[in-house]
């Protein structure tokens, strides 16, 4: 019965896995970290970097990347949504963090939603990521 379970756990880790295009990551994570702010906000990667966002913050974060698809992406850490692609939204609880890497030179503009004391109880921060060629 073990034995089975196990199988079928490595069955579905491959196939989540199979659904990405076969680019290999370069090892370099850069940390988008939200806390009073959202830091940095403009920030320059080469293809392959991990880009980590990271709630340092007491409430939750929605992260708003329109446009995002599996095809622009290597590696997805918490952007899988309920049917099994990619979405454009994630929020991230608080000391939680999720990752994407582009497998192409990008330009992405997002959003980060953070919930706040201010009058109407949201601060929008807008971030960009480009993304570009292969480190040398």
């Amino acid at each position: 019965m073990h034995k089975h379970w196990l199988a079928v756990a490595g069955l579905l880790l491959m196939t989540g896995c199979t659904s990405l295009p076969q680019t290999s990551r370069t090892a370099v994570i850069h940390d988008v970290k939200f806390e009073a702010t959202l830091a940095p906000a403009d920030l320059t990667v080469h293809v392959g970097d991990e880009i980590r966002w990271v709630n340092h913050r007491t409430l939750p974060v929605l992260i708003d990347i329109p446009g995002l698809n599996a095809e622009m992406l290597s590696c997805d850490r918490g952007f899988t949504g309920m049917m099994g692609g990619v979405t454009e939204l994630k929020e991230l609880d608080p000391s939680k963090s999720a990752s994407l890497c582009f497998s192409k030179p990008i330009v992405i503009s997002y959003n980060a939603r953070m919930r706040s004391a201010d009058p109407g109880g949201m601060k929008i921060e807008p971030g960009t990521i480009r993304v570009v060629g292969p480190a040398q």
